[in-house]
């Protein structure tokens, strides 16, 4: 088996060192023959970084690289090289904005140095053109500019908003130099988390093509069903002997767990970083939290009140995922943009496209339950999950009391200073609770006379769940009976719980149909 390239974000060691590669060098070609001026949007660690690289291979004429590859064909011979400039913002300094602003000097000065251009004495604003102007003088070639992670400045200092304003500031003056060296460049692509409007920060640059949500660049990044059984055939394989079942069985778990990720609501694509670890480990587990989780994203949801329980029917359009400025960040299209949600379906309104919006996998699921929960209380996430297993254990058993204990446990350990008064809120807790359990869990589900708070589902039984806010778990358990939510659960043993929560204390009742 080839080597699988865990970690490793650079396209010719991949190539050299003979490692798995998934072959998306056939973007490239469309990309230069159809644009100059390039913006995509996709999640950390979704292989923005590896498409980058490859792109700077392609434009340095190192054609022995893309040997038996896509763009081979369309290569005609050697290449033409360019030079190449690569600046990745995710290596640069930004705690201060004095220090990006020395980093960004940084960079362009050494770039100076390779091309004998005498940099020193500028202002700020100076760098960037006397750099390109100056290498398209001596070079007699357009300059290739790439950015990779251009708004982790920005990003990484949301909850900082004197810093992340201050950052946003130094990005765009440095675009703003961009549209006037136009002769002088020959292609430019840009990669982010976060889609900032040309407004706000790439003003003059209102050249550049968003190719984020265009049908065919669904598949830039990640890995679709295809491309995983090509390259990872024989892993799918071992995988199943591991865990001693079938391949189908594998492949089923394999798509519940990784993929699911859209950007057209069409093409479904796997997570790359979490296949990589899922082939490298033998398990399945939860490799995103540990990679893609911003350590601002519980406070976002606190300041935004965004309901947990509305779990479907999350609506956008393609206008939701610019953010003119750091105040008015949509907190739905920042979780889109993030990966907590992807695009479940594309529908058309008069010719208008707008999206439903959807959690991608079960991996994203329970990594957004686990951080919101920890971050909401004051327990561990890997406590949480302990609590999670046992309580699902107790279901299965029907162990009330164990159930009782690990809820009213958890619940007490809310920080004042997080408590919200709504029942809405506790509702959203437990749902992320019985999420992390793994069992199989609904939130609002419709009946013809009201909608049911909460289902879970086991093989043999089914609770149906009624929470209540400063009234009585027994007010919870009359109305399941009053609205006969029961009717539609047929073939099962039905248990009612009504949960009652004040600041005090939870009541919980339990009533077996």
């Amino acid at each position: 088996m080839k080597r699988l390239p865990l970690g490793i974000q650079t396209f010719p060691q991949i190539i050299e060192e003979n490692m798995v590669y998934v072959d998306k060098s056939d973007y490239i070609s469309r990309l230069v023959t159809n644009y100059k001026y390039v913006f995509l949007s996709r999640p950390r660690r979704f292989g923005k970084s590896l498409f980058l690289s490859t792109l700077d291979s392609f434009f340095n004429g190192r054609s022995e690289l893309f040997q038996g590859l896509a763009i081979q064909e369309k290569l005609n011979g050697t290449p033409n090289s360019f030079p190449v400039i690569k600046l990745d913002f995710s290596a640069f300094s930004s705690d201060e904005t004095s220090v990006l602003v020395h980093s960004i000097k940084k960079t362009l000065m050494d770039y100076g140095e390779q091309y004998s251009l005498d940099m020193s004495g500028l202002i700020e604003h100076e760098y960037l053109p006397t750099l390109i102007r100056g290498i398209y003088k001596n070079t007699g070639k357009r300059v290739v500019i790439l950015v990779d992670e251009y708004d982790k400045p920005i990003v990484d200092f949301l909850d900082k908003p004197e810093i992340a304003e201050g950052n946003r500031e130094v990005l765009r003056r440095f675009y703003s130099t961009i549209k006037s060296l136009d002769d002088c460049i020959n292609f430019m692509f840009i990669t982010g988390v976060t889609r900032f409007s040309k407004v706000s920060l790439f003003s003059g640059l209102n050249q550049i093509t968003d190719i984020s949500l265009l049908n065919e660049f669904a598949g830039i990044c990640g890995y679709t069903q295809s491309e995983l059984e090509l390259h990872f055939d024989d892993r799918i394989d071992r995988l199943s002997v591991q865990h001693n079942t079938n391949r189908d069985t594998i492949s089923i778990n394999i798509r519940k767990w990784y993929n699911g990720y859209s950007w057209d609501g069409e093409l479904r694509v796997y997570n790359p970083v979490s296949i990589l670890n899922l082939f490298n480990s033998g398990n399945f587990g939860n490799f995103w939290y540990q990679t893609g989780t911003p350590n601002f994203l519980a406070k976002f949801v606190q300041k935004e009140k965004f309901d947990i329980t509305e779990r479907t029917n999350l609506l956008a359009t393609p206008d939701s995922f610019d953010s003119e400025d750091l105040s008015s960040i949509n907190f739905k299209s920042f979780l889109f943009q993030t990966g907590y949600l992807t695009i479940k379906e594309k529908k058309m309104i008069d010719l208008r496209g707008y999206y439903e919006l959807g959690l991608p996998n079960l991996e994203v699921e329970e990594s957004f339950y686990k951080y919101l929960f920890s971050s909401m209380t004051d327990l561990d996430s890997d406590v949480t999950g302990i609590y999670a297993g046992e309580m699902k254990v107790a279901l299965r058993k029907g162990d009330y009391e164990t159930f009782t204990h690990h809820i009213r446990h958890l619940f007490a350990r809310i920080p004042s200073n997080l408590y919200i008064a709504e029942e809405r809120y506790f509702h959203s807790l437990f749902i992320m609770i019985a999420t992390l359990t793994g069992i199989e869990t609904d939130s609002e589900v419709n009946t013809n006379i009201g909608r049911i708070d909460g289902v879970l589902e086991f093989e043999d039984k089914v609770y149906l769940l009624e929470f209540k806010f400063n009234k009585t778990a027994e007010a919870a358990i009359d109305q399941i009976v009053k609205k006969k939510y029961f009717e539609r659960f047929t073939g099962k043993q039905v248990v009612f719980i009504g949960m009652n929560f004040t600041r005090e204390n939870i009541d919980i009742s339990f009533v077996e149909k």
